[in-house]
């Protein structure tokens, strides 16, 4: 009888730690809003924030085709409004386009960390507003470059509530041995998207 308790437990760990891995990605931390569980959105704006139009897009185009096979509603920035040529976006603008396509929640996505420099982000401060976290992000990711051809790659995933600003979700997700930014999107968004739905945040979008 205990063998076979020790046994279940086992698996059940093994099941957890697959379900936060696929490839060479893991998820390495996460925090959520227990209080939104349940309580899960259905209409997201997608933003990557990157240093080159052309990996924001990849990006953002893969996230947004997750979501909608998951039956969620989404939205990229690429799509939503033309990007400045310093790629930084005015609250404002974001604030229009969440009217226009009805968003109830912006997922902004952001390089946190790459090997070589072993640079990481500095999570003494907590970013609330969507657009306060998007502004950081942005210098961020400007100061270090969005991918750099290394072997090792930290993304940040931050899900806010649009009428609150509130954070929903926030993950960490670790790359290994990454060869191009369409491997990256490959690996992260199906795991990002699938602790989602684990955590009944996301869900498709109830018909009017």
């Amino acid at each position: 009888m205990i063998v076979s308790v020790v046994r279940q437990t086992v698996l059940a760990a093994l099941v957890a730690v697959l379900t936060l891995s696929c490839g060479g990605t893991q998820i390495t931390k996460s925090s959520i809003d227990r209080n939104r569980v349940g309580k899960p959105v259905s209409d997201i704006l997608v933003i990557v924030v990157a240093d080159k139009p052309e990996n924001r897009a990849t990006f953002e185009r893969k996230f947004v085709e997750h979501l909608q096979a998951a039956g969620v509603e989404a939205v990229s920035s690429t799509e939503a409004f033309p990007m400045p040529p310093d790629l930084k976006l005015e609250k404002d603008v974001i604030l229009k386009a969440v009217a226009k396509y009805e968003t109830d929640a912006v997922i902004i996505t952001f390089l946190a960390g790459i090997e070589e420099k072993d640079t990481n982000v500095n999570t003494g401060r907590v970013y609330q507003g969507y657009y306060d976290y998007y502004g950081f992000a942005y210098g961020y990711v400007n100061d270090t470059g969005f991918y750099r051809g290394v072997t090792t790659v930290k993304l940040r995933t931050n899900l806010y509530d649009v009428k609150t600003e509130k954070l929903i979700w926030s993950g960490e997700s670790k790359s290994t041995d990454v060869g191009s930014v369409g491997q990256l999107t490959n690996e992260v968004i199906p795991l990002v998207v699938a602790e989602l739905q684990k955590n009944n945040l996301i869900a498709p979008k109830k018909q009017s």
